[in-house]
């Protein structure tokens, strides 16, 4: 792991997020590889102007193969509603995006905010409806409400995802992401 300093905000780059890159774009000959780093950029760009503008500096930003991971410093606290505004960020800036662009990036940006938008854990959607569900709930009944939101929402994707897999000419992508979902939400709960 490569550690640097930038303004008192520890930044990460994993070894194995630029051989990751290297190996997507050596089997992209069209260039999705490209597009699609860009929109996540554009997205995790968004989540970083919302915490900045919220006066809320992160502590690390890790670069890694499943993507940016920013951790907020713990001796500063937002209230639910700013968390949910943070969340819903990355997603505004990839709608806003697929509205000003058009072909491929248009859809990259589109589908990129769908999938973070749904309501599962550790995605920005399931990141907002707990703040908002903290709102109103106990930290502990919002986190069951999102647990069975997530569990409505992997399901149907999960089968989905089986059938395009044996039905569809052996597409395993839904699938694969249905899995990753599964493992984030049931990492998440070990902690």
């Amino acid at each position: 792991m490569l550690e640097c300093c930038l303004y008192d905000v520890r930044c990460r780059l994993s070894f194995l997020f630029p051989a990751t890159v290297i190996v997507l774009l050596w089997f992209d000959p069209v260039g999705t590889t490209v597009l699609c780093l860009l929109a996540s950029l554009i997205h995790e760009l968004g989540h970083l102007t919302a915490m900045l503008c919220l006066r809320d500096r992160p502590a690390c930003v890790t670069l890694g193969v499943f993507g940016m991971r920013i951790e907020r410093r713990p001796t500063q606290r937002l209230s639910y509603r700013s968390l949910c505004a943070v969340s819903l960020a990355g997603p505004l800036a990839n709608v806003v995006c697929a509205v000003v662009l058009s072909g491929e990036a248009a859809t990259v940006h589109t589908v990129l905010a769908v999938l973070h938008l749904l309501p599962v854990t550790s995605l920005d959607g399931g990141e907002a409806l707990y703040a908002l569900l903290c709102c109103r709930l106990s930290e502990e009944r919002a986190e069951r409400v999102l647990l069975i939101c997530s569990v409505t929402v992997i399901v149907p994707l999960t089968v989905a995802g089986v059938y395009l897999l044996f039905g569809g000419g052996y597409n395993y992508t839904l699938l694969m992401l249905a899995i990753y979902l599964i493992l984030r939400m049931f990492l998440r709960r070990g902690h």
